[in-house]
């Protein structure tokens, strides 16, 4: 592997390994958006399985819910209709970015200390 390419995924990995579990799927959402700006259906699709391979189904409905709504975006994506894809995925995302600033800012509260969250 290049010198610039071996830097680059050493950089990557140093970024994610202090995010968790739901700053990463923030971030996996962000990749997902961004290809469908792009209108980038290879990269949309690895982003929606693994939004898919995400799912915890021993959360019943929810997960199965999930699923459904990514296979319909993939469905979406290969009609190219990236704007409606795009428009479910930001709609998910800004879900979870409040999920994880409510989540940061209980546990500051009985933490007593300061909640940092995702922009």
């Amino acid at each position: 592997m290049p010198v610039g390419l071996q830097a680059k995924k050493q950089y990557l990995e140093d970024q994610l390994s202090g995010l968790s579990p739901v700053q990463l799927l923030i971030r996996l959402y962000d990749v997902a958006v961004m290809s469908c700006s792009r209108k980038d259906r290879q990269r949309l699709n690895q982003a929606l399985v693994q939004l898919i391979g995400s799912l915890n189904f021993e959360y019943g409905e929810i997960s199965l819910g999930s699923y459904r709504l990514y296979n319909y975006c993939l469905r979406q994506a290969r009609m190219g209709r990236f704007d409606e894809v795009k428009a479910i995925l930001v709609g998910l995302r800004d879900a979870w970015v409040q999920a994880e600033r409510k989540m940061r800012t209980e546990a500051a509260i009985s933490n007593g200390g300061n909640a940092r969250s995702v922009r």
